[in-house]
């Protein structure tokens, strides 16, 4: 998965998804139905950790294609026009309502299955995991382009800002370097936001 691991390696904070790409593209071959249900379970997972960043309420009972189809909305702004950017959000929401239902009829760790059941074939995998790479690389790019500022930041994505604060801010105490950047996320959370979209707005002038 090329374009999510891109992303990634950008946002730190997106790195409990490795442990997914990892499942997934170890059972393409081995275990099809698994590999189609954690595509689905991926992708659904960076759409809310990027709706609570941006303090957006969401259902947990949504449909799928509901819940990307809200994610693009909230972060694909300024890019296209607006009608193109209507028919293509609701494109993409058509292809993960699909990706949606195969994960329903493998259902392998969620639903369980009668041992008679037909699991999908690994061609089936490998096109749902190219799937899924494409339209979770493309929520990533258009969520890391996005100018709306984010309501919950991670320090671990800061790290430009982190290392400019620790060195205009040095902090040792009993002989131990220690850094300011991180004690203030930790310590006050409001003051290292306000800080840090201070510095963001700096660097636009």
């Amino acid at each position: 998965m090329k374009w999510i691991r891109e992303h990634i390696s950008k946002m730190p904070s997106f790195n409990y998804l490795n442990a997914h790409i990892l499942t997934i593209e170890n059972t393409i071959e081995t275990n099809p139905d698994l590999c189609i249900e954690v595509c689905k379970s991926m992708i659904e997972s960076l759409c809310k950790t990027i709706l609570t960043n941006r303090a957006v309420a969401y259902n947990a009972d949504w449909q799928f294609q509901t819940l990307v189809k809200l994610t693009l909305e909230n972060v694909f702004t300024g890019e296209l026009h607006k009608t193109n950017k209507i028919e293509l959000i609701r494109r993409i929401a058509s292809v993960v309502q699909k990706l949606g239902e195969m994960r329903n009829c493998s259902g392998f760790a969620s639903h369980g299955q009668d041992k008679q059941h037909i699991p999908f074939d690994k061609t089936t995998a490998l096109l749902t995991y190219k799937t899924t790479d494409v339209i979770g690389g493309f929520i990533l790019h258009v969520y890391a382009c996005s100018n709306s500022p984010n309501s919950r930041i991670h320090y671990e994505d800061c790290q430009s800002f982190n290392e400019s604060f620790d060195e205009e801010n040095p902090l040792e105490l009993g002989g131990v370097i220690l850094s300011a950047s991180e004690a203030l996320y930790k310590q006050d959370y409001e003051a290292y936001k306000e800080v840090y979209y201070s510095y963001l707005n700096n660097l636009k002038n």
